[in-house]
């Protein structure tokens, strides 16, 4: 592995350019939280299709974790070892989940995409947060406190699949490593098309820019190569909705490389991308009312750098099962170290009262 993969890999799993905030769990985690103060892990009984699973969860450290043979089986996707990389691999609900372990650390990367998820090495068993379980593959839990028992189920996602496109591409004096995520499996082709042209076109054009841009540089070398490369992961399935966060990494051999993120948000039935308002149902007070709040957390970073004037028609953002992320990129408002800030709204705080994420686009139909 050259230098700059290196560098951009263990700045990724530290957390320096993943996103800033603190990330929300849903509400069956919530309830499964104990005292950050219990030090010993506290055992929880997994349950799924009115059968007791074998497997324990634990609670630890104010969150729920569930083994990943658990998450295996619920899911009904696969685990794969890698005894070379020294990783372990969940594939389920259009995700590959890889989690590795070296000497004892662990980091976790989705499609060659590093979310804020922490694997915990407990007791000798591999655990994830029971919130990964079910933003990123696709498995919902019920929380009994009384008998510190979480049911699991699977989660009812859209029938398609989503899969990784990989190009065999060189550029000389550059390392380039490009996958990108194409859809298959709908019942209107038309859509289908439209989804993956703009997400195969998205990828295209950034890279001919870079080619462009090399050229233009020229002083790349073997020994201090350019690199670029691009991953992406699901961050949602469900209601008729596709939703995903494209990312690509950039670097001309300086003191660091540029990563840039694209949200994406699909009408599967028309193959429209989505736009925030679409997602809010067009309120313009909910727009004004989330820009504001995200004026104050931004103000007070410490890292802001001014210059927030509200969200634009284009504002970046990204859809959850449990609600809307909206984030802006590096050095747009903050500092490079903040990272991505991201501002996260749970459904029922900007959704009309009674309403279900995106029904108004099943109204429509």
């Amino acid at each position: 592995m050259k230098s700059w993969k290196k560098w951009t890999s263990a700045l990724l799993a530290t957390g320096v350019i993943i996103g800033g905030s603190t990330a929300w769990v849903d509400q069956s985690a919530q309830a499964a939280a104990v005292s950050s103060k219990v030090m010993a892990p506290i055992e929880v009984t997994l349950k799924s299709g009115g059968k007791t699973l074998t497997q324990k969860g634990l609670l630890h450290g104010g969150s729920t974790w569930v083994s990943l043979t658990a998450v295996k089986d619920v899911a009904g996707g696969t685990l794969q070892y890698d005894a070379k990389t020294k990783s372990y691999t969940v594939k389920a609900a259009n995700n590959a989940m890889t989690v590795t372990v070296i000497d004892g650390q662990t980091s976790v990367y989705i499609n060659g995409y590093y979310p804020q998820v922490e694997a915990k090495l407990i007791q000798g068993r591999l655990y994830i947060p029971f919130s990964a379980m079910r933003d990123y593959l696709g498995v919902q839990g019920d929380w009994e406190a009384k008998t510190k028992t979480l049911t699991l189920s699977k989660v009812k996602q859209n029938k398609l699949q989503v899969k990784s496109t990989k190009n065999n591409v060189t550029v000389k004096h550059a390392e380039v490593n490009i996958q990108y995520p194409q859809v298959s499996g709908l019942a209107n082709k038309e859509a289908e098309a439209a989804i993956n042209k703009v997400l195969k076109e998205e990828v295209d054009t950034a890279f001919a820019a870079f080619k462009k841009q090399t050229a233009e540089f020229g002083g790349a070398t073997a020994s201090v190569p350019y690199g670029f490369e691009t991953s992406y992961v699901v961050t949602y399935n469900e209601q008729g909705v596709l939703g995903l966060i494209t990312q690509r990494y950039e670097n001309y051999a300086g003191a660091h490389g540029m990563t840039y993120r694209t949200g994406h948000t699909f009408d599967l039935n028309t193959g429209k991308e989505l736009t925030l308002d679409d997602v809010l149902q067009n309120s313009k007070s909910m727009r004004e009312t989330i820009g504001k709040k995200v004026r104050e957390r931004l103000k007070s970073n410490s890292g802001y750098l001014n210059g927030y004037k509200g969200l634009n028609k284009d504002q970046d953002y990204y859809v959850t099962p449990s609600g809307v992320v909206v984030f802006f990129q590096l050095y747009e408002y903050t500092s490079y170290a903040e990272g991505f800030p991201e501002f996260k709204f749970a459904y029922k705080d900007i959704l009309p009262k009674g309403s279900a994420p995106f029904s108004n686009l099943l109204s429509d139909k």
